[in-house]
């Protein structure tokens, strides 16, 4: 492939594809097409919108798809739902699962020769026992398994039949991504729980990634250009105690000083669950979060630094330079961090 490969990203107006979206404009590609929606907003694009061609389409939509995806080379499929709600099961089965074996339905239709697909850890088998999590890691279900990793294993599963029925697929599964985007979505909106300087902090761990690192990372899976490759990315491995010392270290605030019970976490996940029965919102802490924030879970990404040429930033940049711009743009809404 070169630079005038027609490559077409899903989920280009969110977290990860707008970073993937402005690095391959700003790398010199020329024909980079993206999907969306009625009503998309481009306020992590900036500028680089303009440089894109849009095709409106909807993952549950095949036939959209189907006519967007005419005359495309490469597919980078970074779009999914990310919730840790219950009563978002269906949801996350219907846009996750559904929506990829759609996207590579219509793929295969129009002779589309490559799919990158941006999965998640969520998606490999993982141990609370600090063995390290690597691509080869088994993925088992369980009663532990949350419905969004059950969602994006799944959606691979159609990734994969995709690759046997004739396209060259490879996978990359990042850990939590950090970095700016809307302020109240995703894991950027971690930056405003730090600022409130909470007392209390899980105790898990985790691996956290640059939100430029995985985009940077997706870049060289496309140039390598090679059939079956998975990688996974992770730049940090840090307790959650760590992780929001520094973020509240950044942020000007008191860092949290003592470890919250987990029984104590699963109350207050059963609170919000009545709280939000009630209002309607979306739940700051699920049962699958409380889960989740207490596990140890620590990754591997030698396989990506080894084949990928990979270097990663490490967490005090990312979470200082996040910090820095959420205290400049907090009012906004919204912040992007330069490449």
């Amino acid at each position: 492939m070169d630079y005038h490969t027609p490559i077409l990203i899903t989920g280009a107006t969110g977290f990860v594809g707008s970073y993937t979206a402005r690095l391959l404009l700003q790398e010199g590609y020329t024909q980079v097409h993206a999907l969306r929606r009625p009503g998309s907003k481009f306020t992590l694009l900036g500028a680089a919108a303009d440089q894109i061609t849009w095709h409106e389409a909807e993952l549950e939509d095949y036939f959209s798809l189907e006519a967007a995806l005419e005359g495309i080379d490469t597919v980078i499929h970074c779009a999914a739902l990310v919730s840790f709600a219950p009563r978002d099961k269906e949801k996350l089965l219907s846009i996750n699962r559904k929506g990829t074996q759609y996207l590579v339905d219509a793929a295969l239709y129009q002779k589309v020769r490559r799919l990158v697909h941006v999965s998640s850890v969520a998606a490999l088998g993982r141990n609370a026992h600090g063995y390290p999590i690597s691509e080869n890691s088994k993925w088992e279900d369980g009663p532990l398994v949350s419905n969004y990793s059950r969602s994006k294993f799944l959606s691979e599963l159609e990734i994969w039949r995709g690759q046997e029925e004739g396209m060259s697929v490879a996978a990359v599964y990042p850990s939590l991504i950090l970095g700016a985007g809307h302020w109240s979505e995703g894991t950027a909106k971690m930056f405003a729980y730090a600022q409130q300087s909470s007392t209390y902090y899980p105790s898990g761990s985790t691996g956290i990634v640059d939100v430029r690192d995985v985009a940077k990372a997706i870049q060289l899976v496309i140039e390598r250009d090679q059939k079956n490759d998975r990688y996974l990315l992770n730049g940090t491995n840090i307790s959650y105690r760590e992780l929001l010392a520094q973020m509240t270290t950044a942020l000007g605030v008191a860092p949290p000083r003592k470890s919250l019970p987990r029984w104590g976490a699963q109350l207050l996940a059963q609170a919000e669950k009545i709280r939000t029965l009630f209002t309607g919102g979306t739940p700051l802490l699920t049962r699958e979060t409380v889960q989740t924030t207490y596990q140890n879970y620590v990754y591997d990404s030698r396989h990506s630094e080894e084949q990928l040429g990979m270097t990663y930033r490490d967490a005090e940049t990312t979470i200082g330079e996040t910090a820095a711009l959420f205290m400049a743009t907090k009012e906004e809404g919204s912040g992007v961090l330069g490449l």
